[in-house]
């Protein structure tokens, strides 16, 4: 990826990562009006007249020479240049500079310009113009600098070993920690030794887009000022941010180790990091802060962090796993006027009473309604008969709900027990002249145990009964009852789904395995990194499209979404917004898989 940089410190109580992006969509870049102008002297050396926004160091790197050669020949140079200064430039390597002029030519960077907009106006890559200008990674881009563009017929390398380091680079490696890879290290555990991440070191280690080799020298980008000192491991990264960009704030426990949580919460990182890549490719501008919040439960840490400047100013805090951190940090979005955005499950009321909170995952009490007000509408006056587990009510409320749903309709569903006399009750209650949809009233995987092997055995004794099972949520986790899904029509309604042969899911997966090492997604149910993605993805595009307060744009904006389908809409006048979104998975007869959003 191509983050400028990735800001990372540990102070007292909390741990802020921040990944800078100033990009923006600016198109149609007039061309430069700098005007180089360059006199041939007495054969050793020749007269450059100094443009504005240029430095020595600047100068230098246009004829490939060193910033000391320019100050033996320009003793004043040293306190500073000024516009219209003639200095003298050695010409001792005649070929070099006349190579390095022909394939850089020099600009200065306007007002509101972007390195995407310089990058397309010269048919050039980011990179290309951060690997002949290694500055940018040490400071963002500003008004009047200058710039070396290269010859977009020949784009720089991206091995670091073929890399001019200029002075100023050369001064600033004492600043980097160098790291020789050892048998078994990936980039990912590099990153985290250092408390860091992998984006930042393939951007100051361009050679690591072919890959992690042992024995391979990286540079650590530490940036540690000389005589500065931190406590052990916490080095940060880099201070630098785009003042003007929108402040996003993840807030999760990173550092927990309890029960294995920590790699998940990583993973969703991970994931919005991801939508954060492509967000920046589309011009975003966004300052990315990443506190860690230690406990999966307690607040003491998470209290500590909301005294911190860099919380509140933030425009959208995503983040809290236990109720009483959200509870926390709603209380603080609301107090600082914050958005915030609630990506994981909780049993919080927070969308009541404050305004400025997005839930992306409904309680069952809303997810059951929405989906049985559909089940109702889909299967109009099917014959519904309900399969019941002995001692397993754990789909009780949503028995109830779609009873009240068929009730409206003049409706009323058949119950029949998962006994011994489950076959012979079963083909009782079936209507030959209508479509029958077998509802299951537990989600477990023993009442398909005992089900699915009735079904098929009354499909084989009557082949022209029409009917379908409905299941629930956890039943994509059950992969050794696919075949019969598929042979008993199945539908189960669902807050989340990932096909794996979606076009959209390939490339994300794809894009994954090659930004963190190879690694693939943790084998939970919803996937964390698909659903960092898919909040990264949508908070993103509303503040990028729409600005800081979004909200009022609500329903314009809409994103393909991997894996959770998200659909926000006020609950009140005075209260905040809560994701309708939810998908009906069906598997049909033929061996496909249909996945259609509802909740819009």
């Amino acid at each position: 990826m191509n983050f400028k940089y990735v800001k990372s410190i540990l102070a007292g109580c909390y741990l802020a990562l921040a990944t800078t992006l100033s990009l923006s969509a600016t198109e149609g870049v007039s061309a430069s009006a700098l005007k180089v102008e360059i006199l041939q002297g007495n054969g050793k050396f020749t007269t450059h007249t100094v443009a504005k926004g240029e430095t020595a160091y600047s100068i230098a790197r246009l004829y490939n020479i060193s910033v000391s050669d320019i100050y033996a020949l320009n003793p004043k140079a040293e306190k500073g240049l000024k516009l219209g200064e003639q200095i003298k430039i050695p010409t001792s390597n005649t070929s070099l500079n006349q190579t390095a002029n022909s394939n850089v030519r020099s600009y200065i960077v306007k007002a509101k310009e972007t390195l995407y907009s310089i990058a397309k106006q010269f048919d050039l890559k980011v990179d290309d113009l951060i690997n002949a200008n290694p500055e940018l990674k040490l400071k963002p881009l500003s008004e009047g600098q200058s710039l070396l563009i290269p010859s977009s017929g020949g784009r720089s390398s991206n091995n670091v070993s073929n890399t001019p380091v200029p002075q100023s680079i050369a001064q600033a490696k004492s600043r980097f920690i160098e790291h020789q890879v050892v048998p078994k290290e990936t980039l990912y555990g590099i990153a985290r030794q250092y408390n860091t991440t992998p984006e930042a070191l393939i951007d100051f280690n361009p050679i690591l887009k072919d890959g992690l080799k042992q024995g391979m020298t990286i540079l650590i980008p530490s940036l540690q000022s000389a005589g500065s000192s931190y406590p052990s491991g916490q080095v940060p990264v880099s201070t630098l941010q785009d003042i003007d960009a929108i402040k996003v704030g993840v807030v999760l426990p990173f550092l927990n180790k309890s029960q294995g949580k920590s790699a998940r919460f990583i993973e969703y990182y991970e994931g919005f990091l991801l939508a954060l890549e492509e967000m920046k490719a589309k011009g975003l501008s966004a300052n990315v802060y990443v506190f860690d919040m230690g406990s999966e439960t307690g607040t003491a840490k998470l209290k500590s962090l909301l005294e911190t400047s860099e919380m509140k100013s933030l425009d959208l805090i995503i983040g809290g796993f236990s109720s009483d951190q959200v509870d926390v940090l709603s209380n603080f979005a609301k107090k600082q006027g914050i958005k915030y955005a609630i990506p994981f499950p909780t049993k919080t009321n927070e969308t009541q009473k404050n305004n400025e909170v997005f839930q992306l995952n409904a309680p069952h009490e809303i997810l059951y309604d929405n989906t049985t007000r559909t089940l109702s509408t889909l299967f109009g006056n099917a014959n519904v008969i309900y399969i019941t587990e002995n001692g397993n009510n754990d789909k009780k409320e949503f028995i109830t709900a779609l009873n009240a749903q068929l009730s409206q309709r003049g409706m009323r569903a058949t119950s029949v027990a998962a006994n011994q006399n489950l076959s012979a009750n079963l083909a009782l209650a079936l209507d030959a002249n209508r479509r029958n949809v077998i509802v299951a009233a537990s989600g477990s995987a023993q009442l398909l145990q005992s089900l699915l092997p009735v079904l098929s055995s009354i499909r084989e004794k009557q082949p022209n009964t029409n009917m379908s099972l409905f299941g629930h949520t956890e039943w994509q986790t059950y992969p050794q009852f696919f075949t019969d899904f598929y042979k008993n029509d199945t539908y189960i309604y669902t807050p989340f789904y990932m096909s794996d042969d979606d076009y959209k899911t390939k490339q994300f997966l794809s894009n994954y395995k090659k930004w963190y090492n190879n690694k693939s997604l943790i084998n939970t149910y919803p996937k964390y990194g698909a659903l960092g993605y898919d909040t990264g993805i949508y908070f993103l595009t509303g503040l990028f499209k729409h600005g800081k307060n979004f909200e009022s744009s609500i329903n314009s904006i809409s994103v393909p979404a991997l894996q959770t389908p998200i659909s926000f809409n006020r609950i009140s006048g005075s209260g905040g917004y809560m994701n309708n979104g939810f998908y009906i998975v069906h598997y049909k007869t033929n061996g496909s898989v249909d996945k259609i959003e509802y909740g819009k």
